[in-house]
């Protein structure tokens, strides 16, 4: 918003239309899949507008959209406290990433993102090849065969980024992949820390003791809906970054 000529900023009307149909678009996307496990579209859609639309606009779209989700769907205090916990953090993070110099944060973005790529894909292997899933068998071969895929992804996105990192100059497109990449790989550490958040609160609230049978069976569960998930915003996030983004930034101008 600073970096409009004078004249061209846009009012607190705009500002607050802009956030009013932002929450719309986030309600009936959540709306859409709510009955389907684990895919969700509310990362990427917050996450473009946020980068687009600057910190301030990002934050108030996902506080109204935790509230008005609990008008529709229950006021639930776990959920009331993990959605405006993590939705404004959220927004607030990629807001703030958004409006920072590509090039002054491009090293420091992809060494973060080796890092995360490098810690996702280290635990899903390890968590696949290891018997520390204690659910059904159908459930554990369910969940080992998703979490290959996360590593699978993982490792394409390692090659890709730090391939594209040394064709940059010589690849125009290259450019491209590393801005992109580090930004999937916070997408991805960011909806994992959503459901772990989810695992403390919930059981917290009702009374779980923390180690006991039930709180390792409401965890481990978790990983039924915190693969697929993962794996949405991987793929999201990774196919419509620049589309949405690009849409967003003529929109606000």
């Amino acid at each position: 918003m600073n970096g409009l000529p004078r004249g061209q900023r846009r009012s607190a009307a705009q500002e607050i239309a802009a956030c009013s149909v932002m929450t719309a678009i986030l309600i009936a996307g959540q709306a859409v899949f709510a009955q389907v496990s684990g895919i969700e579209i509310v990362t990427v859609l917050l996450l473009t507008f946020s980068w687009s639309f600057g910190p301030k606009d990002g934050v108030l779209a996902a506080v109204a959209f935790s509230l008005l989700r609990c008008f529709l769907w229950g006021f639930h205090p776990p959920a009331i406290a993990l959605y405006l916990l993590y939705y404004p953090a959220f927004a607030l993070l990629f807001g703030t990433l958004g409006k920072s110099s590509p090039r002054r944060f491009a090293a420091a973005q992809c060494t973060a993102a080796n890092g995360v790529l490098i810690l996702l894909a280290a635990a899903c292997a390890v968590l696949a090849s290891t018997d520390t899933l204690k659910l059904t068998m159908l459930e554990i071969e369910t969940i080992r065969a998703l979490l290959w895929v996360i590593f699978a992804l993982c490792a394409a996105l390692l090659l890709l980024l730090n391939g594209a990192l040394l064709l940059r100059r010589a690849l125009p497109r290259a450019e491209a992949l590393v801005r992109v990449i580090p930004v999937v790989a916070l997408a991805a550490l960011c909806t994992v820390c959503f459901t772990l958040l989810d695992d403390i609160l919930t059981p917290l609230f009702y009374g779980i003791e923390c180690g006991s049978t039930a709180f390792v069976s409401y965890f481990y569960a978790s990983f039924l809906a915190l693969v697929p998930q993962t794996l949405c915003a991987i793929v999201t996030v990774g196919a419509l970054f620049f589309p949405l983004t690009s849409t967003f930034s003529r929109i606000r101008h």
